[in-house]
């Protein structure tokens, strides 16, 4: 991306999704937000001798609050080179100790940048979602992750049937087919990939359709970042449109969601099946 005080009206329209996102500085954080990156780690048991890597870690937000968190060694990759670039960005401004624990940079969830059995830890997020060959990334996520080791998904799934046009509509704007799939197809996706995963935590959250002036709120929130402020007016005005719409796309999209976190642990040996297990 160019420098962004020479952006233009006709550049900011043409921007993807994820190269606009990381021009406003998003956080873009999974569902669920911190509640969701607290269950990760307290369920997946990770310390400060762990090794966690975050497929698809956008702007950065969840590899830098499980770094927080835990004061653990944390790897981030991802395919945008302009979100990577915002992650290093907000990692300048955490401290020493952050610093030297969490490093970011380009990957594919096809080829991991990674030797086999290297972490304890593997957050996935919603970043399946957006790949076509997911069975080859969930391949990956077992590849590099330890004997024992987990791999945590946090997934949006449609609840209830959603109209095509909404479908649609999310698909236009993130530039990716969105699949209308439910739970159990999503959960499918891992479980029916490799008999090494075994399904070791579940969660299942619901979210909020927001009224339209708590979107023009938080549209007004982006616009008064200083580094937005400082580009021309039409400028400014060319991202609100934007921003607005996407929001009002995703907004619509929520009256149809809900999602899920899973832990799945890969296992290191042979089981016998549990029987008499909770309801």
């Amino acid at each position: 991306m160019k420098n962004p005080s020479d952006i233009t009206v006709l550049e900011i329209n043409d921007l993807s999704y994820i190269d606009f996102i990381a021009l406003i500085r998003e956080t873009n954080r999974c569902p669920g937000g911190k509640d969701t990156i607290r269950r990760v780690v307290q369920n997946s048991f990770i310390t400060r001798g762990s090794r966690v890597l975050e497929v698809g870690s956008n702007t950065g937000f969840t590899s830098l609050e499980v770094a927080h968190l835990v004061k653990c060694r944390v790897d981030g990759i991802d395919i945008s080179e302009n979100c990577v670039l915002e992650a290093k960005n907000k990692l300048r401004g955490d401290t020493r100790e952050i610093k030297k624990l969490v490093n970011f940079q380009v990957g594919s969830a096809y080829e991991i940048p990674f030797d086999n059995d290297t972490f304890d830890l593997l957050i996935g997020g919603g970043a399946t979602s957006f790949m076509d060959k997911k069975s080859k990334a969930v391949s990956e996520y077992v590849r590099v992750v330890k004997p024992w080791g987990f791999i945590s998904v946090t997934q949006l799934f449609y609840v209830k049937n959603p109209p095509t046009k909404v479908v649609d509509a999310v698909s236009e704007a993130i530039g990716v087919k969105i699949n209308p799939w439910g739970k159990d197809k999503w959960l499918s996706i891992f479980t029916k990939q490799t008999n090494k995963l075994e399904k070791y935590y579940f969660y299942e959250g619901s979210l909020t359709h927001r009224k339209p002036e708590s979107v023009d709120e938080y549209v007004d929130h982006f616009l008064s970042k200083p580094h937005i402020q400082e580009l021309k007016t039409g400028v400014q005005e060319a991202i609100r449109k934007k921003w607005k719409g996407y929001l009002e796309v995703f907004n619509e999209n929520q009256k149809y969601l809900g999602y899920f976190t899973v832990l799945f642990r890969k296992t290191g040996c042979d089981e016998e099946p549990e029987l008499f297990i909770r309801k």
